[in-house]
């Protein structure tokens, strides 16, 4: 069993970064940039309003309130094909260029018409109110994105903004997942007595396609070796291959046997966590494989902590952790096993400082209580208890849903 830090430093030595391709940008939301992006022109490229109402020269209405001749009007998307002189102004809309002779907006709520062709400037206003100037955002060749960037909506409008309408990003991993065990049916399946529903089959799936992958399902293998080897080699040709259950040391946990005689080579096999411990990992060819446990709870924490990174890095992504931020326990948490322990809990702000209360829990089988949580805080494997006050460290998960009056 070795610890945490050393498991997840031997995952990432194993990855190498898959090659870039191309893609349209309406296809690149949640891509991994593989190319660094400077922008081609300034921006804003031009001196821009940012509000409606009048372009003035401060100058002209220190005094105010002052009557000035309205020599004209900009709208966004028009290019004012006058000059704002003294004692005169510009009708302007946000976003529209400012006129040359102007050097401020005032807004106009602060102004009153006296007919078509005059105004009533009420308050005076700085030179450079109200005004974007030309590249105070970004200039053109200044870079606005970086390789290794998760493309979000964000980094979507920035491509945009600078004319990328086609992007270099990694390709998407392959991952492979199958599960195993007798006891699992299909999702729509009414299960006999000892049998349960495969949750883990399409969780997982939904964690590797989160992470930026393309997922094959490779369905469910029963307790027999041949049958979960003849499956896994189905997954070969894939980048990751993840198996669900048969990990442990019970007389019927077949998957490391079965990955022996196809010849993998197994570099972990029991992580000092918990839940989790009962974690393989090897790679067969030039194909990663990992073991998690069948216990729902289980493979959803491990593929976080392990394959997540893995897949992310896989694409040449900057960041690969989850955030860690600290917070203040509203209970008590108990660690008796010996090794580091993740705990299910719900994170929220309260009174100015984030805090953190484990959700009651019947163990790493109850997936219920683990979808209520937000958050895994961490105690380390030298602690038998974090007590109610101290703070630890939460690894968040990011559903940070509304509360649903569950019982923590």
């Amino acid at each position: 069993m070795i610890a945490f830090e050393d498991a997840l430093s031997i995952v990432l030595s194993e990855v190498t970064t898959l090659p870039a391709e191309g893609v349209v940008l309406a296809e690149a939301l949640g891509r991994v940039l593989a190319e660094d992006v400077a922008s081609d022109r300034d921006l804003p490229p031009f001196d821009r309003s940012a509000m409606d109402g009048y372009a003035v020269r401060a100058a002209d209405v220190a005094a105010a309130p002052v009557a000035l001749e309205v020599v004209g009007e900009v709208r966004a998307g028009q290019w004012p094909a006058f000059v704002v002189g003294p004692g005169q102004a510009a009708r302007i809309m946000t976003g529209a260029p400012v006129p040359k002779g102007a050097d401020a907006v005032q807004q106009v709520e602060r102004t009153q018409p006296l007919d078509e062709f005059r105004v009533t400037v009420r308050a005076a206003v700085a030179a450079g109110a109200n005004v974007a100037p030309r590249g105070s955002e970004v200039g053109a060749g200044e870079a606005v994105l970086a390789a290794g960037r998760v493309l979000d909506p964000a980094a979507i409008a920035v491509l945009a903004s600078v004319g990328k309408d086609r992007v270099r990003v990694a390709r998407r991993p392959i991952v492979a997942v199958l599960v195993t065990g007798d006891e699992i049916v299909g999702v729509a399946v009414r299960p006999a007595p000892g049998q349960i529903r495969n949750s883990n089959g399409p969780t997982v799936a939904a964690q590797a396609r989160l992470a930026g992958a393309d997922v094959r399902l490779l369905g469910v293998a029963g307790d027999r070796e041949e049958a979960i080897a003849d499956a896994l080699r189905l997954g070969l040709d894939a980048d990751v291959l993840v198996v669900s259950g048969g990990v442990s040391a019970g007389d019927y946990d077949l998957v490391e046997p079965a990955l022996t005689d196809l010849g993998a080579t197994f570099l972990f096999t029991k992580v000092a966590i918990k839940p989790g411990a009962p974690l393989v990992f090897g790679r067969l060819g030039r194909t990663l494989v990992f073991g998690l446990p069948g216990n729902p709870v289980s493979a959803q924490a491990t593929f976080d902590l392990f394959v997540r990174p893995a897949l992310l890095k896989m694409q040449g992504a900057r960041v690969l952790s989850r955030p860690r931020v600290p917070v203040e326990l509203l209970a008590g948490i108990k660690n008796r096993s010996g090794r580091k322990s993740h705990v299910p809990a719900r994170v929220r702000f309260e009174s100015g400082r984030l805090v953190a209360r484990p959700v009651r829990s019947m163990g790493s089988g109850d997936l219920v209580a683990h979808a209520r949580a937000n958050a895994l805080v961490i105690v380390e494997a030298d602690r038998e208890e974090a007590a109610a006050g101290e703070t630890a460290e939460a690894l968040l998960l990011g559903n940070f849903l509304e509360d649903d009056g569950a019982p923590l």
